[in-house]
């Protein structure tokens, strides 16, 4: 293997962890705040005692902490697809370096014998 295609076999294993590790932290983020959706309304409608319960959950869902909730779990969502795409574009190129590499040493051992 020359030099050139295992400097961009490292470029991509690095690549690739170093994402992989940012994509799983973000995706335990994004997952987290949309599980806790659920909670941050709950918490406004147990503050509003005196009310009907469809009366709570639609001043909940209007209420700027959970609207402010709500914006940070798409931020949160927008983030691990982006790191998401970028890892599976990295594990593509990885691949395509792997079939090249592949086809080089091929061709080697076929001009060497």
């Amino acid at each position: 293997m020359n030099l050139d295609m295992l400097a961009r076999f490292r470029e991509c294993w690095e690549k690739i962890e170093s994402i992989g590790t940012d994509y799983a932290s973000a995706k335990a983020d994004s997952w987290h705040k949309q599980e806790l959706c659920g909670s941050v309304k709950a918490s406004i409608m147990n503050a509003l005692l005196q009310m009907p319960t469809s009366q709570k959950e639609y001043i909940a869902k209007s209420h700027p902490d959970y609207l402010q909730h709500l914006k940070e779990t798409k931020t949160a969502i927008d983030k691990e697809l982006r790191l998401k795409a970028s890892w599976e574009a990295w594990k593509s190129k990885f691949e395509a370096y792997r079939s090249l590499s592949s086809l080089e040493k091929a061709e080697i051992n076929r001009e060497g014998h």
